[in-house]
């Protein structure tokens, strides 16, 4: 059999990558039935005997093999994908084919395979991202106490997936797997920016400054720090996005994510927070108002009419 299908000889290594060498007979001797009784088996004894010799070979019909998935009869059909070619384009230039193809009833077709694998990751991708950003938002509520606070940190989040997104399409790179992990890790790390002003912020306020006065006293104090901790990220994410050995297609999205995501996420930070503190803060102190207003109308009309009040009490009383 291993005349047909041949059998390992040995092992062709290059660039760090392992090939198999393959031996058997070529095409043109191994597709009749007689180019098969021709075949030289060599003996023990180092002497060469044809197959016919051995035995009888006969051509019969069997049963084929039947594959069935959810109870469905499959027929698979595999293909590789040319190097530098994107495994969306090629689905599409798949599905392209499909639409053309005349299919009889009770038969279709659809693509399966590592396509079917990466959506179903990329559902499960998505779920965790949300019950990620989920969590954050409930340990930071727990944290500062309020709802406020965290609402205006998870909205940071957006702008780090704006920041991937463009890293992603100036680079010409596909959005995968890899690139998606790279959001979940900033879903944690963005935040953290967003935590460190708002805690500086509230330290401000319970000192007696102003909104405004406190956001720019924490902007300035804190600008270093949250500096000093995206670069670290930055940087050490650089070497992975501009790798280019062995395995470096499959981390550079990765890489790429991270900067691009965390660097755009880092500057709308240091603008938005401070911005919705202040806008928050200033709804706030008009809700005080209006209440500490209402109020005050509320004691004035009591004193203005407290003695037409007191005799209409008095007045009932004696009326009793």
């Amino acid at each position: 059999m291993n005349r047909i299908y041949g059998s390992t000889a040995t092992l062709y290594r290059e660039d760090g990558e392992e090939y198999k060498v393959r031996v058997r007979y070529e095409p043109g001797s191994r597709v009749s039935l007689e180019d098969i009784r021709n075949i030289q088996v060599t003996t023990a004894t180092g002497a060469k005997v044809r197959v016919s010799d051995l035995g009888t070979v006969e051509e019969t019909e069997m049963l084929p093999t039947i594959e069935r998935k959810d109870r469905q009869r499959v027929v698979t059909v595999t293909g590789t994908l040319a190097d530098g070619i994107a495994m969306s384009d090629g689905v599409e230039k798949g599905q392209e084919f499909i639409s053309r193809m005349e299919l009889p009833n009770a038969v279709y077709a659809q693509v399966a395979g590592s396509y079917e694998q990466m959506m179903d990751t990329m559902v499960d991708l998505g779920t965790l991202f949300v019950l990620i950003v989920l969590l954050v938002f409930i340990v930071m509520a727990a944290q500062f106490e309020s709802m406020t606070y965290p609402f205006i940190i998870i909205l940071a989040i957006p702008f780090a997936l704006v920041g991937i997104l463009a890293a992603l399409v100036l680079t010409g790179t596909n959005l995968n797997i890899m690139s998606m992990m790279g959001g979940i890790m900033l879903a944690g790390i963005v935040v953290k920016n967003g935590i460190v002003l708002i805690d500086y912020t509230q330290l401000m306020r319970e000192r007696g400054k102003g909104y405004i006065q406190a956001a720019v006293t924490a902007g300035r104090s804190r600008l270093r720090p949250v500096l000093m901790t995206t670069l670290t990220t930055v940087l050490g994410m650089v070497p992975m996005a501009i790798g280019t050995g062995v395995g470096a297609e499959m981390w550079r999205p990765l890489g790429l994510s991270v900067i691009g995501g965390l660097s755009v996420g880092t500057l709308m930070t240091l603008i938005y927070v401070p911005t919705m503190f202040c806008l928050f803060g200033a709804s706030s102190i008009k809700k005080n108002r209006r209440k500490l207003r209402e109020q005050r109308e509320l004691n004035e009309y009591y004193l203005a009419h407290k003695d037409k009040m007191v005799r209409d009490r008095m007045s009932k009383k004696i009326e009793d």
